[in-house]
């Protein structure tokens, strides 16, 4: 079946000879392969493939070669430069038919056949950051085999990877809902077994409209081309699997056949230093150089003292298609949340209402298990010395969805039964007796607290006693439905099972509760949003990481699926600042690390505050 067009060209379920006649004819008219498919049951398999009219570099093909044939030519055009840019297999183990294609590109390339599981291919990559082009899943179903090629991900981009194993099987209907939850990502390459089963690869980057399609047959496959072309969608990738009347095809349409670039915006003042020009290109250069390296789309950083902001910038590396971030945009803090918990606390103590000496679960009227419990106080739980070490007995934060079950019960659960739920448990070690261990739960427990003492929600107490100015924060919703057009993008390539679903396999990207966490009930440990404005200014009369009024050299890092922010009260000149990115998922913390304790430090440090 061949479909003709005059930029592109496609065909499907032909033989070997078909294939290769046609591909020397499109090459010779200056056509491209975009995709490439061999399925079936050797010597009789079938091809298909997108070709596309396009200039580029120069590519050679092989088709219905073995195993021993194939890899003799990738070496040998991989020592003239070449690159494997697509690879696809069929049929049993020991007689497996391959094809692929190489185009001569400066770029590091790893390519891997005849492995036994998807999961080897790390161990093929020496260390390099590869970003997944191509999967072919051949053999039997008892004995399965993996091509796996991969370029060196410049950039940092996301991608997600579900390769279907023996001992592994997703569900591609669950994983196809669970990614595009995402916002802006998309199946990238399908991959679909002689015995029908679907490997994907989804990303986040953007090809304007687009549609995929897996379980086609023929004539449906036939159908969808035409009915999408009238769409003004064609067709990116094309996988068929299976023999004879039991073919089927996976298809990818979009409107554009390459990704969208990405545009860079830098924008708000900087007003308070000697050479403001100096300090904004400095920060622009800075964060550009950073977000390129490392794959970040949306970043604030912002500087204030007392309370006054020096300086705010928003910068966006992004596609056309999404928001250009604002330096008013809030953004999701993960725990420099817990610093308006701890100053929401200091207000209670200025009203009277506590003390740090206060025991906690005797005020609240609960009877741990564990006697040492009834000593905890409100000091305790500021500083992580209550006796609750998540290295131990695992972050209660991120149990929402285990608990839930550990009961049997189908409702989500809140903030008061994840208490109850600690109450009935051990202490890791005694409270105040020297210990110190990073608690989440902590936090949770005294933003419990604000809400039991003043019958007030905490947001709302936050809203009228804590933001005050003009400052503004608010929760960040667990539901990725709330966030459909919110302009900053909390990104992470990973999903997981609901907490809001706790008895069901309702898979969700983990910003939207899929790394166990609820965040309406864990909004006073790490489920604000804020700007980095709102934070350098706040940090100017509150405490950073303890609790009281401004804290003098100290600093609040937090880390939570989606988001990554600092914040840091300096000593010298009394300033504050804070930057925020839409994203955890970069190269390294080593990276992290040179960005806030080197790269931003270096430039207020350069440049003398004059105040605005």
């Amino acid at each position: 079946m061949l479909r003709n067009g005059t930029d592109s060209d496609t065909y499907y379920g032909v033989t070997s000879a078909e294939h290769e006649e046609r591909s020397k004819s499109l090459k010779a008219g200056g056509y491209r392969v975009r995709s490439l498919s061999v399925f079936g049951a050797p010597p009789n398999v079938k091809y298909a493939a997108v070709w596309s009219k396009a200039e580029g570099a120069e590519f050679e093909t092989i088709a219905s070669a073995d195993e021993v044939t194939f890899n003799s030519w990738y070496e040998s055009w991989k020592n003239k430069g070449y690159v494997s840019t697509h690879v696809s297999a069929t049929g049993p183990v020991g007689s497996a038919v391959f094809a692929g294609v190489m185009e001569q590109a400066d770029i590091s390339e790893r390519l891997k056949c005849g492995m036994d599981t998807p999961y080897a291919y790390a161990n093929a990559t020496m260390g390099l950051n590869m970003l997944v082009k191509g999967v072919s899943v051949y053999g039997s179903p008892t004995n399965r085999r993996y091509c796996i090629v991969g370029h060196e991900n410049i950039g940092n981009r996301k991608q997600s990877t579900y390769y279907q194993t023996d001992t592994v099987v997703f569900d591609y209907e669950k994983t196809y809902s669970a990614e595009i939850q995402k916002r802006f990502w998309r199946p990238t390459y399908l991959d679909v077994t002689n015995d029908h089963l679907v490997s994907s690869l989804f990303e986040d980057t953007s090809v304007g409209k687009w549609e995929s399609k897996v379980g086609l047959t023929e004539s449906q496959l036939k159908a969808e081309v035409e009915a999408q072309a009238k769409k003004g969608l064609s067709l990116l990738q094309l996988q068929g699997g299976g023999n004879g009347d039991d073919v089927v095809y996976t298809a990818i349409f979009a409107e554009h056949t390459t990704p969208l670039s990405q545009n860079w915006n830098a924008n708000g003042k900087v007003v308070g230093f000697e050479d403001n020009d100096a300090v904004t290109s400095a920060l622009d250069a800075t964060m550009r150089n950073w977000m390129e390296w490392n794959g970040i789309r949306q970043a604030q950083v912002a500087i204030a003292r007392e309370g006054n902001l020096l300086g705010e910038r928003a910068f966006t590396l992004a596609e056309s298609d999404r928001a250009v971030v604002q330096p008013t945009d809030k953004m999701l803090l993960g725990s420099v949340s817990k610093m308006f918990t701890h100053a929401a606390t200091q207000r209670l103590i200025d009203d009277g209402l506590l003390n740090l000496t206060t025991t906690v679960y005797p005020l609240l009227g609960y009877k741990p298990s564990d006697e040492r419990a009834n000593n905890i106080t409100v000091e305790h739980l500021v500083h992580h010395t209550a006796g609750y070490d998540r290295a131990v007995s695992g972050d209660i934060g991120f149990m929402f969805r285990e608990v839930a079950r550990s009961k049997n019960s189908s409702s989500p659960q809140t903030l008061r039964d994840m208490i109850e739920y600690m109450v009935d448990r051990p202490l890791d070690f005694t409270p105040g007796d020297g210990g110190y261990a990073y608690s989440n739960f902590g936090t949770m427990l005294l933003s419990y607290v604000v809400t039991n003492l003043t019958g007030t929600p905490y947001v709302e107490f936050l809203k009228e006693r804590v933001l005050t100015g003009g400052l503004e924060a608010e929760l960040f919703a667990t539901a990725a439905e709330k966030h459909v057009n919110d302009p900053v993008v909390q990104e992470t390539r990973y999903t997981n099972f609901s907490p809001l679903f706790p008895q069901e396999e309702v898979l969700v990207p983990n910003t939207a509760g899929g790394d166990g966490d609820i965040k309406e009930e864990a909004v006073g440990s790490f489920g604000l949003r804020a700007s980095a404005s709102t934070i350098a200014r706040f940090i100017g009369k509150n405490a950073v990481w303890t609790i009281g009024g401004r804290d003098w050299m100290n600093s609040r890092d937090g880390s939570v699926s989606g988001a990554r922010s600092y914040a840091r009260s300096e000593g010298q000149e009394n300033y504050d600042w804070a930057v925020i990115l839409n994203s955890r998922d970069f190269t390294s913390d080593e990276q992290w690390s040179s960005l806030v304790y080197t790269a931003l430090p270096d430039i207020w440090a350069a440049n003398k505050i004059v105040e605005a």
